[in-house]
């Protein structure tokens, strides 16, 4: 305690008792500094427990199930890296890579023909350009499952609108679903139908951020139209070409919805049953430490090919 002295002579009795406060200022102020340090913490706590809750935790107890055989119940037997010897070694699995390389000639396919039409909507004047935007922009908010049911309806051998027309013609209808090969070309023209309209929509905004400075010059200088699209425009959507590939690429590795539900399961004979078809039918098997293998096989050939794509991509990309 301080003591303050008050009155003559310096008497007790005139004397006032002031309370420590130095000691509860700085409690105040350390609590203060702790709570300012720890609140962008308290912040970004929310990010980190659902981050571990659904997804870390997930992704270890998979990983953990995909060292153990398990049929969802009982106890777990521990097998270690045989599930992924088990799928490295099975005919299916390879088969279904051979799959996902076919449905992935849709990505340069898709791309290609998504420019032209991101192009053609750059042009001054096209007629009915708001109807064929939103035509080729469908693919982007229809859910993937009306698509299938769409071109399920389509590929039908006796009622289908495409076989119906080539009848008409005095042509042989397609058997999209039924052989092996036009199943697999079924698959791949959806994808195609699927990537065209989003691809367009990303060319179309990387076109309209080039500036026409650019052309004006290269025709001054003497550069036609195609000379301009090769010099400057191509140059310039390196870029978008990437993200593009990139993104195209891990969807056709994940593919699924398009061969289990116009396809019949990936029919006929399996012929367009992708790493997704035979993860399901692992886990519709009861057999969840292969599916659980399945998965980590297919996400690590997704890094292997992201990485080599953007490794790659230096160069011919411009910077």
């Amino acid at each position: 305690m301080t003591m303050i002295q008050s009155g003559q002579g310096g008497s007790p009795e005139g004397s006032v008792i002031v309370a420590p406060r130095v000691q509860r200022a700085s409690q105040v102020s350390s609590w203060s500094r702790f709570a300012r340090a720890a609140t962008p913490y308290v912040y970004i706590a929310p990010f980190f427990i659902i981050f571990f809750a659904f997804f870390a935790y997930p992704v270890a107890y998979s990983f953990y199930v995909s060292l153990h055989s398990w049929a969802g119940q009982g106890a777990m037997k521990w097998v270690g890296w045989g599930n992924y010897s088990f799928v490295l070694s099975d005919n299916f699995f390879w088969m279904a890579i051979q799959t996902t390389a076919f449905v992935w000639l849709s990505v340069p396919i898709g791309l290609f023909l998504g420019l032209v039409v991101a192009v053609l909507w750059n042009r001054p004047r096209v007629w009915g350009r708001s109807v064929v935007i939103v035509l080729y922009l469908l693919p982007a908010v229809v859910s993937i499952v009306a698509i299938s049911v769409v071109f399920k309806v389509l590929y039908d051998s006796t009622a289908g609108p495409i076989d119906v027309l080539l009848q008409s013609l005095g042509l042989q209808p397609i058997p999209w679903l039924t052989d092996e090969t036009w199943a697999r070309i079924g698959v791949l023209f959806v994808r195609i139908w699927e990537i065209v309209g989003l691809a367009a929509l990303f060319f179309g905004s990387s076109l309209q951020n080039i500036p026409q400075d650019y052309y004006d010059a290269a025709s001054v200088d003497g550069g036609g139209p195609i000379r301009q699209f090769f010099s400057i425009t191509m140059p310039l959507l390196t870029r978008t070409i990437l993200f593009l590939t990139v993104v195209n690429t891990l969807m056709a590795l994940g593919l699924f919805a398009e061969p289990w539900l116009i396809m019949n399961n990936g029919g006929p004979n399996n012929a367009t049953a992708t790493l997704g078809v035979y993860l399901l039918l692992k886990v519709q098997g009861l057999d969840l430490g292969t599916a659980s293998a399945i998965s980590f096989l297919t996400t690590a050939i997704m890094m292997v090919i992201s990485i080599v794509m953007f490794l790659t991509a230096r160069r011919w990309m411009r910077e």
